[in-house]
């Protein structure tokens, strides 16, 4: 007994040191624990080097490395213990964040896709959700605008299954607590530790009401335990648009107009000198000819990231700090004169976090996380014409900045204009836009968004082994308020160089006008988040069984300055169950269910039931398996089944079961005539309104091969959504008054997603390939739309976003043609667009327009990763494709004369070029061709793309260097974003390929980044 007790003692106190390392080398961050004490454990320093005292009677540790296979060693007499960790290929092991808790990899059952912090930190964009793009399967978006503040893309899981567009934006959860999508787009990538999408029922049930749109699950860093590491990272990038319009210079559209006039039978506009004027620059005053990209854009912008954290901790307390700069320049010149007047483009953010993590007793754990950001954003005000307040819609606009509209500046510098553009384009006559780029000013919107969040953890072993319960308290306050310093006028003159006077564009206008200062009291929302969470989590042996419960309660409050609905609270109540269990990590099963609602709804539709049932089979565990495929270490098959429940069906404030009324109408009243508004009933309530339902069923198969070199998976699935919130179609206006939208639609959306990667190493190369595909294809199962007059004309069975247009067929080549044709309803001229008379009737008109084309939303992506490491060199390479959409312009997108003028319009019909034309005959007054008055599928242009999204190179110092200089390590690199595409869009249009179909004009294009980083920790 005396030498037992001896031997326990020293065991109790033995110290033991090591390295731990893998193929590769040490390892800097791997958590060394004694089994038995989950309290006792070290991490690895930069060398790999621990050294842990030994205080239970296990004489085990266990050491794990995220991306590693866990590894237990019994340590017995020896003092230093060395440990190699072998790279979990598959992730098996890997613990992977669900709704509301974690679970092994290969012990889930239902579909998802994650993505590390250090992955996406490859991509320098400044919104969260462009660096997804391509990397996980299931994942759609568009990137609509390049705008600083403004460059976030749209996105959806798994397409989209409701033809209400706020219906289809995913569930955004961060830390278990809600986000909205800007919200989402302003944090900071270095706060990110991982990212998870949830794509099925058996994932996302337990969110019911909110999660047939899929969910997107962050997890922010925390603290690991040891020394502090402080880390700088420093970023720069260059900027420049994806694609910007070229147009023709003043000679060239001179030449185009004159040849629109002459086909509609008017005499020349310019005559032969203007011509020659135009393209000898001999009149630069009289003949200008600008080139407005040069004069109003830079050829780049920039952006500035900064990151400064500290990490690190004791058994006690954990902690991650964090602070983010940001800031983005625009493409405007600058032409400001006045000190603080930012007429340009801007973005500045500042992002700030503090998780701690605090063991306060040995059963007790309590989170406390402070984080938020404050951003400017900054837009010119240029006071363009139709209220459009947008440079890049005079950029475009012939009627606006056509290339010889007026001069910019006169031979004594004032600020030119014409006569061409004050006589013959009165409804464009705004003032010369360098002049207002100089002195109209700025509107700025601030915004500030902070996040409180407590979280306490109560291990309750005292009861039974494996049961915990949590409470979470989270209060979001956002706010955001604009301030603007504008003016609207100031002097400009017509220079007569044959009299050398100057006439005054406005007479009355004779000095620029003072500052007007704005304010707008923006909105406040706050949000209040209670949780109480039950879990259970516990092995008896080969049995594995655990479950949570959950209660949630969610408040919000908004003011809007606008908005009726100030200050009443939008309240959501859910109760959340989960329940799995699993054999041997080889036969899964799971059942989710929410029983949650909202105020939005009458108290009889409040709550809904929203169940999903799941389950897996790990064939590869098996041992007749194992004995006769040996060269397939892992196969899975797994599936699900459920419903869940969509409530935006709105904006967070519409409440459809109340009666509407507004003021209107006069009554009179008294002895004499007196007048008072009077109240109008308005929309009639629906007392039946409920959420949206989503049937989900899933199937997949994962597996691995070859010693997990070649690793994938297979996923199918099939969604139908009712119920979808729907204006009635099939009522006659004669009814008499308005009716509120009804739960009658339904949709079908299916398709799938193969995922497979190869990963090896040669010498001292490590490379791996991962490709990634994604289908979602929708359909329109009813929508309550009226009977239409001709089944092509019909929506039902097509996809949301298809709309009706004529089908061309060619252009009118001859007068016998247009005699010999079907008559439309505008006269046709020779050089027009031509369309199929579908129901043979004769006529062209709005019975011959059908369903044509596909939508503007891709309805497949693809993706394809390259990766090699080489000592201290990384290289990486994301090619991003989307298949299936197009995209169409109109107006100043594509019509000659609204438009200004490209090479597609010098292509234009002529005798001579006939069917080839990229471009319908030029006239002035376009009439048939019209891309507005006659839409048809001669605009609808594929918009299927290529992109190199993403290349980094990176160079990390050798280890004797960084000794020397006493830090851990530093990192130089070099990366980029929407580096190259390749798109047949510009054969007519000059947009980026994610352009949003049907435009007026070009937006703020997204930008091509080359970034150039350091990193270095201390």
């Amino acid at each position: 007994m005396v030498l037992l007790t001896c031997n326990l003692a020293m065991a109790q106190n033995q110290v033991i040191s090591g390295v731990v390392t893998d193929a590769t080398g040490p390892i800097s961050g791997a958590s060394v624990k004694e089994k038995g004490m989950p309290t006792n454990g070290v991490v690895t320093d930069a060398k790999g080097n621990y050294t842990i005292r030994l205080k239970g009677t296990s004489g085990v540790i266990v050491i794990s490395f995220v991306g590693a296979l866990p590894k237990e060693v019994t340590v017995g007499s020896r003092k230093t213990v060395n440990v190699q960790l072998e790279d979990d290929v598959q992730g098996l092991e890997q613990v992977v964040v669900i709704g509301y808790g974690k679970q092994k990899k290969i012990t889930l059952t239902g579909s998802m896709s994650t993505i590390t912090g250090a992955d996406i930190r490859q991509n320098p964009s400044a919104s969260l959700q462009n660096t997804l793009v391509g990397r996980l399967p299931g994942f759609f978006s568009q990137q609509r605008s390049g705008a600083p503040g403004a460059d976030g893309a749209t996105f959806f899981i798994r397409g989209i299954s409701s033809y209400n567009g706020g219906s289809t934006t995913p569930l955004i959860i961060v830390d278990d607590i809600e986000y909205s999508p800007d919200q989402f787009a302003a944090i900071d990538a270095n706060e990110v530790e991982n990212i998870s999408i949830l794509k099925d029922a058996a994932t996302t049930a337990i969110y019911g009401i909110k999660g047939a749109n899929g969910v997107v699950v962050v997890t922010t860093r925390r603290g690991k335990l040891g020394i502090p590491q402080i880390t700088f990272r420093s970023e720069y990038s260059v900027m420049k648009p994806t694609v910007m319009p070229e147009f023709l210079d003043a000679y060239e559209s001179a030449k185009l107009y004159n040849q629109a006039r002459a086909n509609d039978g008017l005499a020349p506009r310019f005559s032969a000198d203007d011509l020659q004027k135009y393209q000898d620059g001999s009149d630069p005053y009289g003949h200008p000819n600008n080139d407005w990209k040069k004069i109003l854009f830079k050829d780049f912008s920039s952006q500035v990231k900064g990151n400064f954290d500290i990490s690190g901790g004791t058994e006690k307390v954990k902690y991650f700090v964090s602070a983010g700069f940001l800031y983005q320049n625009g493409m405007l010149r600058n032409y400001g004169k006045e000190e603080g007047v930012n007429s340009n483009f801007y973005y500045n953010r500042y992002n700030y976090r503090s998780n701690l993590d605090i063991k306060a007793t040995k059963t007790l754990d309590l989170r406390i996380d402070l984080y938020g950001n404050l951003g400017v954003t900054n837009t010119n005000n240029i006071g363009s014409a139709f209220g459009y307040n947008d440079i890049f819609y005079d950029y475009v606009s012939f009627l606006s900045l056509a290339p010889f509209n007026y001069p910019v500046y006169n031979p004594d510098g004032s600020f030119g204009y014409s006569k061409w553009q004050r006589d013959e384009n009165p409804n464009y006559n705004q003032n010369n836009i360098v002049g207002r780029i100089t002195h109209y000013g700025y509107n700025r919107k601030y915004g500030n968004n902070m996040n409180l969040v407590a979280n306490a953890n109560q291990k309750l072993d005292f009861i039974t082994k494996g049961l915990s319960v949590k409470g979470v308290l989270s209060y979001a306050s956002t706010y955001d308020y604009t301030r603007s310093m504008t003016r609207d006028q100031f002097p400009s003159f017509i220079y007569d160089s044959n009299n050398n006077t100057y006439e005054p564009r406005d007479p009355n206008i004779y000095r620029v006008r003072r500052y007007f200062i704005g304010y707008g009291p923006g909105s406040t929302i706050r949000n209040l988040t209670t949780q109480v969470v039950l879990n259970y989590d516990r092995s008896f042996n080969s049995h594995h069984v655990y479950g949570t419960a959950l209660t949630n309660i969610n408040t919000v409050i908004k003011y809007n300055a606008n908005s009726v609905y100030n200050f009443v609270p939008n309240n959501f109540k859910g109760y959340t169950g989960r329940v799995g269990y699993d054999y041997k990590d080889k036969y899964l099963f799971q059942f989710n269910a929410a029983y949650n609602g909202s105020d939005r709804f009458v108290s009889t539709k409040k709550y809904g039931f929203f169940p999903a049932a799941s389950a897996g089979w790990v064939v590869s565990n098996e041992k007749f398996f194992k004995d006769h495929v040996p060269f397939m270490d892992y196969l899975k098959f797994r599936g699900s089944y459920g419903v869940v429940g969509n409530d935006r069906i709105g904006d967070n404030f519409s409440y459809y079961y109340q009666q509407n009324y507004s003021n209107g109408g006069n009554a009179s009243f008294g002895y004499s005539d007196n007048t008072q508004t009077g109240i109008l009933e308005g929309t009639l309530g629906n007392n039946e309104v409920t959420w949206e339902k989503e049937k989900k069923t899933d199937v997949a198969m994962e597996f691995g091969l070859f010693g997990s070199k070649i690793t994938g998976s297979i996923d199918l699935f099939h969604n139908v959504r009712s119920d979808i919130l729907t204006s009635r179609g099939t009522v006659s206006s004669i009814f008499g008054v308005g009716l509120p939208p009804v739960n009658l639609g339904r949709v079908q959306n299916q398709g799938g997603e193969i995922e497979i990667s190869y990963r090896d190493k040669i010498g001292n190369v490590d490379f791996s390939v991962r490709a990634n595909y994604s289908l979602a294809k929708n359909k329109i199962l009813y929508q309550d739309e009226p009977l239409a007059a001709y089944p092509y004309q019909q929506f039902t069975g097509n996809s949301i976003g298809q709309i009706l247009t004529y089908q061309w067929i060619g252009f009118y080549t001859s007068a016998a043609d247009i005699a010999a044709s079907p008559k439309p309803q505008t006269t046709p001229r020779v050089g027009d667009l031509k369309y199929a008379d579908l129901n043979n009737d004769g006529k062209i008109d709005g019975y011959d327009m059908s369903i044509n084309g596909y939508p503007n939303l891709p309805n497949t992506n693809y993706g394809l990763e390259l990766r090699a490491n080489y000592k201290n060199f990384g290289f990486s390479l994301l090619f991003q494709a989307a298949t299936n959409f197009n995209v169409r312009g109109v107006a100043e997108a594509i019509q000659a004369f609204s438009s200004n003028l490209t090479s597609v319009h010098q292509n234009s019909w002529t005798p001579e070029i006939g069917d080839a034309a990229q471009y319908p005959l030029l006239s002035l007054s376009p009439g048939l061709s019209s891309p507005s008055a006659y839409p048809s599928t001669f605009w609808f242009i594929s918009g299927n793309y290529l992109r190199l999204k993403n290349a980094e190179i990176s160079y990390a110092l050798p280890k004797k260097l960084i000794e020397r200089l006493k830090v851990q390590s530093i990192r130089t690199y070099i990366n980029g974003y929407n580096l190259l595409t390749w798109s047949n869009l510009n054969t007519r249009y000059q947009f980026d390929p994610e352009s949003n179909s049907g435009q007026d004009r070009i937006k703020y294009p997204p930008q091509q980044m080359i970034n150039l980083g350091l990193s270095v920790t201390f």
